[in-house]
Parts: structure tokens; sequence; C-alpha cells
């Protein structure tokens, strides 16, 4: 679905408290309140989007739980804020739908190895314990209606924070202040969890010193994050076939504290998971070290600026550019315009000094694959 930026308005409510906000013991209680504030029968939101065939999206972050809704009609969306307060708690048979749907999405989430794969890495970069965002069957079964209940108290009023597609907005940053996307604390460190089947998928994530705006973001797409035009395709797809699947992007939030992250993944065959680790290590670096021909650079700009900029002319583009500048955050015009700048002076980022690099391995590779000291 797409449409003229200048065509609709969106408005998106954001509840101050997200995943990492749960109760240990009720990991998924954001994930769970957001299913029963959007459905249709509960009175809130839900109902309201339903009856005035609204687009919706949901997004969670560590601390928030982000709702959007977009009226094609020119619709002034002025009721949506108060809706969340007109949400009915669930009663306990609801309740127990609620929890059938979430743990079916939960247990897909689990059992995919892509995603996995991601939440093992991020796990190892930061040393942080597990806490499954959608809960386990043990942590939902442990929210009764009054912890939902509670939940819609506390965030459904006052401090539920609304942004417009449309008003008065705060001063745009610079671009030379765009915030680069960091992780709060690092540890690194290498993990290996053996799965059964005919696919390894390995991973590595650097922390790096990125030394201006746009520069992570440009290193990830030289590497390859938007179809195969980057390093990593040739040095695994092209000069030595090994990877079924591949990719680079960053780990962390854009709370612009911390460390920020570079990260490559790829699928191989079991018999090829080392010799493909140390591609993508050996690939990561041929970006850092540089120097990167400045041709090189454009191409990749020039595919990186294209799928910034098509997210602003989405639906939720708008009011989403305008939530980033309210926060602080970066702006997809001001990074888009940040990477061009990056593409003409070269500066890259290098690698952190003194951080260890979190490497992980998912799939039928013994367990101690990685410290045999001959992956890299």
């Amino acid at each position: 679905m797409s449409a003229a930026p200048d065509t609709g308005r969106a408005v998106i409510v954001d509840l101050p408290h997200g995943p990492a906000d749960d109760p240990q013991d009720r990991a998924g209680l954001a994930a769970l309140a957001a299913r029963h504030l959007m459905d249709p029968r509960a009175g809130g939101p839900g109902t309201l989007a339903r009856a005035r065939v609204w687009h919706t999206r949901h997004q969670l972050a560590p601390h928030c739980s982000s709702f959007a809704f977009w009226s094609g009609v020119d619709d002034d969306l002025a009721e949506v804020g108060t809706a969340f307060a007109l949400a009915a708690p669930p009663g306990a048979d609801r309740l127990r739908e609620l929890v059938a749907a979430q743990l079916r999405l939960a247990t897909a989430y689990r059992d995919d190895p892509y995603t996995r794969l991601l939440d093992l890495l991020e796990a190892t970069a930061t040393g942080a314990p597990d806490r499954p965002a959608l809960g386990t069957e043990q942590s939902l079964a442990a929210i009764g209606p009054q912890d939902v209940r509670a939940y819609l108290a506390a965030n459904c009023g006052d401090r539920a924070v609304t942004h417009r597609s449309a008003g008065d907005d705060a001063p745009a940053p610079a671009p030379g202040a765009v915030r680069q996307p960091r992780l709060r604390h690092w540890h690194g460190g290498r993990r290996t969890v053996p799965l059964p089947g005919a696919v390894v998928r390995v991973a590595l994530a650097l922390p790096v010193d990125p030394p201006a705006p746009g520069a992570l973001e440009l290193a990830v797409e030289l590497l390859g994050s938007h179809g195969l035009g980057g390093r990593l395709a040739r040095a695994l797809r092209g000069e030595r076939p090994l990877a079924y699947g591949l990719g680079a992007f960053r780990l962390g939030g854009p709370d612009g504290r911390g460390t920020a992250a570079l990260a490559v993944q790829a699928q191989v065959a079991p018999e090829h998971a080392r010799e493909a680790l140390h591609l993508l290590r050996e690939t990561v670096h041929s970006v850092l070290s540089g120097p990167v021909p400045e041709a090189e650079r454009r191409d990749a700009s020039a595919r990186l600026r294209t799928a910034l900029l098509s997210q602003v002319d989405q639906p939720f583009g708008a009011v989403d550019e305008r939530r980033r500048r309210l926060r602080g955050e970066p702006e997809l015009t001001a990074l888009a315009a940040a990477v061009g700048e990056r593409a003409l002076d070269g500066l890259l980022p290098s690698v952190a000094a003194g951080l260890t690099p979190a490497t992980v391995a998912l799939g039928a590779v013994p367990e101690d694959f990685l410290e045999s000291g001959t992956w890299a």
C-alpha cells in the first residue's frame, strides 16, 4: 500500500510501557495489552479504527508500545487519543482468547530461525537476559485480567503521547546533529546454539565508532542491506558461492547512548559455516579498514537514500518523521542527506577499541564451534 505524502492524515499514540518494563514473571504484558486495545470488540481504538476503516500499525520498542492510525479520506483523527481510555478491560474468557492468539504468534516467532538468530546476537552483544517481548507460555499464563486493567489505567491516560502528521513542529536538527543508533551496554562474546537441520546461521556484530552521521548506515549498505549490491554478496555468493541468504544491519535503537554496532549474517550448509564466518569477518574489515572507492560509496549511497526516502512517502511517513523529530531521533530525510555527505567525504566507522565482538552460530554445529580458535 502506498499514498502520496500529502494525502490523508495520520496519528501515532505512544504508551510509555514496553516489553522491557513488563514484570519479570509476566513477560508479554505490553504486547497482550496492545492486542486487546486493537480488538474491535474492546470498545477502544481498535473499535474506532474498524468503524472508520482506518489503516493501523503497532510497534513495540523496549520502553514504548506505539499505535499508528491512517485515514485516506482526510479524517481529522481527533477521537483517537480519547479512544484509548474507553477500552473496557477484558474478562477472563476474553483474556484466555487473547493469550491463546498471542502464544501462537510467540511460538511462530520463537521457531523462526532468522528471528531467533537476531535475538541471540543481540543478547550476546549486550549480555542481557532473554526476555521475549511476546511472552512465553508460563509468563502469559501468569497474566490476569487485573494486570491488563492496571496496565490500561496506568498508560492510557495522561502518560500517553500523541503525534500528528500535521501541526506545530519542533525545529529540525541540522544534518550534523543526527544521532547514531546505539546499544546502551556492550558485552560481546561467543555463543553456539546447536539445532538439527541442513542450514547453519552464523552472525557477527562489531562495536564501532562512527566518525559522522550517516557513516554507520553507509557502511551497512556497502556490505549489503538492500538487494545483492554489496560486498557480502560478492564474497559469499559470487567469488565463493557459499550462502543461501545473507545481509548486513545495525544493532541498537535510536536513543543516542551506548555503543554503535555493525552486524552481518549468513545462512550456509554446516560444512561451510566456519569458512562463511571467516569471510563475513574479513569482508566487514575490508569496509572498516578502507579506503572504499568513491564510485562504490556513491552507488551504495544511492541505494540507501532511495530506501530511506521511500519510507517517508508511505502513509505513516510524515507522522513517523514528526515523531522522530519530537523524540530527538534521526529523521530519515536528515539521515539521507548525511549519507550523501559520507559518500563524498568517505568517512566510515572504525572498530571500537577494547570491546569484544559478538559472534553466534545457530544450527547443526558442535557446541564448541566458536571456542575452537579456528573460526576466524
